[in-house]
């Protein structure tokens, strides 16, 4: 695949406000545990709101590292927000737009009760928030085109940086990648000059435009099993990035007809002090969507497979999508109004 997509406009029912909206099409699947066709196959069926039980599976290719030690309190723990005092950003630095928190690693479950695997990473820093339409607006100022091979690597992951093959995939001008981010005129973010929408979520970013931020400022995408530790709360087990309380829109952004800006809903802080990692946009991860393997010890699939591996659910869908666990894959090459994504970046021995 070397060319974009065109994509093509739809009906959407959003939830139960039962409004219709444009989306791109595209290949959304619910992913289980034993979806192993689905998985090989790669983008098989168009679906713009997809239904179903609650979501499993993964992806990976195991390192063989051993785990590190337990960070956090019991596993279920977490509660209500505002419960105790896991839910931080005491561990966050940087300006509002470019606000990393440390995570510090260990071991948890990966994917849901009914299917998890044992799973280790070590320690990282995740940003607060979703890139923004005015960070990326930075990038766009002065791009010049694909990174170096190998740039936004994960330094235990070989192969996870940048592929020659895969600058095709990325628009060749500042011209191109400004016309990629008008992707959904209902839904997309981005304004060619500054507007009311800068502290938005940027979306329309395929996956190879999203990695090729991150490698740009200094950072990565984040591996499937460490944003999944990042909204669980590593050990601590919890349902949602705030606890185990049910989704409330005091917490996350969802089942609405629109994005709102960044970090609106503190509430809804995860335990390592990011926002909006549930609900707001789904989020590009670096991994290839495969189920998961027996164990997953500072692992990432980069090898085998079609789809990208999307994250935390988004604004239009309901709260089923909202759980820590939940995940779906598509094209990496789509550009589409919810889809946004954060970066990571290795921390300092």
């Amino acid at each position: 695949m070397s060319t974009w997509l065109s994509r093509s406009r739809c009906a959407l029912v959003c939830g139960i406000l039962a409004l219709a909206c444009s989306v791109d099409s595209r290949t959304l699947v619910l992913a289980n545990a034993n979806d192993d066709a689905a998985a090989n196959a790669g983008s098989a069926a168009q679906s713009s709101d997809p239904r179903g039980g609650a979501p499993a599976g993964g992806a990976v290719s195991d390192l063989g590292a051993s785990a590190g030690g337990n960070a956090g309190s019991e596993p279920g723990g977490g509660g209500a927000p505002g419960q105790g005092e896991s839910s931080s950003d005491d561990s966050c630095g940087g300006d509002s737009q470019e606000r990393r928190c440390a995570i510090v690693g260990g071991s948890f479950l990966l994917g849901p009760a009914d299917a998890a695997i044992p799973a280790a990473v070590s320690s990282f820093e995740l940003d607060q928030l979703e890139v923004t339409v005015r960070r990326f607006r930075q990038y766009v100022a002065t791009f010049a085109g694909a990174p170096a091979v190998g740039a936004g690597a994960h330094p235990e992951i070989s192969r996870s940086g940048w592929r020659s093959e895969w600058s095709a995939l990325l628009p060749a001008s500042k011209e191109q990648l400004i016309a990629s981010l008008h992707c959904n005129a209902d839904w997309e973010t981005w304004t060619d000059n500054p507007g009311k929408r800068e502290d938005y979520p940027l979306t329309c970013a395929s996956y190879y435009v999203a990695f090729a931020f991150c490698a740009w400022s200094g950072g990565r995408l984040p591996t499937e099993a460490e944003w999944e530790y990042a909204a669980s709360g590593g050990a601590e087990q919890r349902s949602y990035p705030w606890g185990n309380a049910e989704p409330s829109l005091d917490l996350a952004l969802f089942g609405a007809s629109s994005l709102g800006p960044g970090g609106a809903r503190p509430a809804g802080m995860a335990r390592f002090g990011q926002l909006d990692l549930a609900g707001s946009a789904w989020e590009w991860t670096l991994d290839l969507y495969q189920p998961y393997p027996e164990r997953c010890d500072r692992c990432a699939e980069v090898e085998h497979g079609l789809d990208r591996v999307l994250r935390g659910g988004a604004f239009v869908y309901d709260a089923e999508y909202l759980k820590a666990s939940s995940r779906f894959h598509t094209d990496p090459q789509l550009t589409l109004g919810d889809v946004g994504f954060r970066c990571a970046r290795t921390s300092s021995p």
